[in-house]
């Protein structure tokens, strides 16, 4: 899981620097080596590092969820119900899942982003523009499903501290 999670780190950071440095305008050919960089030095970073649980996760939620954004998409009328349907899973599934530390909730919202991204990057040739809002839909849930998978990983350590703190007492 720490692979993954550091490869998520490492995309979201490739995203960003994508961002501050080339114009909108530039070429996804010449993109997708810094793309396909930060995940694999984000991966091998991850060999190396803490033992992760929760980001791990978040990166494959944020994939798998867009993916099937995309592919419901292409297949079904739009309709917002979607989306926040998909936002519910990923606070269910980020309730389950236990961080293993600071480092890991930290590193979460950050993996989640790079799944989304990873996921956009393999639909980008798709003509989603026809259907009206769904690419905002797909944002929608990547942008906030990042910022989720932090609160509820925050979230559940406090409680997890708060039960064993009350637990001393």
């Amino acid at each position: 899981m720490s692979i993954l999670g550091f490869g998520g780190l490492g995309m979201s950071l490739s995203f960003f620097l994508i961002v501050l440095l080339y114009p909108s305008y530039t070429a996804m050919e010449k993109l997708m080596p810094i793309y396909i960089g930060g995940l694999l030095s984000g991966c091998i970073l991850g060999i190396f590092k803490a033992k992760l649980n929760a980001s791990g996760y978040a990166f494959i939620l944020g994939f798998s969820i867009t993916v099937m954004l995309y592919l419901v998409w292409m297949n079904f009328p739009f309709t917002m119900a979607y989306s926040f349907a998909f936002l519910a899973m990923v606070v269910l599934v980020m309730w389950i899942v236990e961080s293993t530390s600071t480092l890991d909730i930290a590193i979460s919202p950050f993996a989640y982003f790079g799944g989304f991204i990873l996921a956009s990057l393999i639909f980008r040739n798709a003509e989603m523009y026809e259907i009206e809002g769904s690419i905002m839909s797909i944002v929608l849930v990547g942008v906030t499903g990042a910022g989720v998978s932090l609160v509820m990983s925050l979230f559940k350590a406090f409680t997890e501290t708060a039960q064993a703190f009350r637990k001393k007492i």
